[in-house]
């Protein structure tokens, strides 16, 4: 491999998409250097990065009804190293959550069966239960207080949501350290 890689090359070297890599330079998760329009990788900078940024894989449920949302996250989450499973109803999430221990899950509000109150509701009797994200099209909604009554410091992202804010939530649900604010520009 090369000292110096194109943004092409640390993608196959890292085994991620271009794009995902791409969201992780521009945000500064990953070092490099734009010269001119493109941008440029030290093998010997990212060794160390990798190093220094091993975190463990997260279990990842991902309770969204749309397929294409549902999948879009389970990729990105998936290309990070997370084991990820998806749900599209409430039934399944339950289902789920009492045969695997989930480190988070991502949670859509308004499923074709049930709401998330049913599934936060159900994960609040579970012994290991998973850090719960509700990641909405509708955060106004007065569901939103009610889940907020069984867990009152529950992040709640609104659609659309970026992809490094599910990432870094992710990340720090294995770490043990408590999870970073989301900006307000998601």
């Amino acid at each position: 491999m090369k000292a110096i890689m194109s943004l092409t090359e640390l993608a196959s070297y890292l085994g991620m998409s271009q794009a995902s890599v791409y969201h992780l330079v521009a945000a500064g998760k990953i070092p490099g250097k734009k010269v001119g329009k493109q941008w440029r990788f030290s093998r010997e900078s990212i060794d160390r990065w990798l190093q220094n940024h091993k975190a463990q894989p997260a279990n990842v449920l991902v309770i969204e009804d749309d397929l294409l949302i549902r999948n879009l996250i389970a990729k990105a989450l998936e290309e990070a190293g997370h084991r990820v499973t998806g749900a599209s109803t409430v039934a399944e999430a339950l289902a789920l959550l009492q045969e695997i221990r989930f480190d988070i899950a991502f949670l859509d509000l308004l499923l074709p069966d049930g709401t998330g109150l049913d599934v936060v509701a159900a994960a609040a009797q579970l012994q290991a239960s998973p850090v719960i994200v509700v990641v909405t099209g509708h955060p106004e909604h007065d569901l939103i207080d009610k889940i907020r009554v069984l867990l009152p410091g529950i992040t709640v992202l609104e659609k659309p949501v970026r992809l490094e804010t599910l990432l870094d939530l992710t990340a720090h649900s294995t770490s043990g350290k408590a999870q970073p604010k989301p900006r307000e520009d998601q």
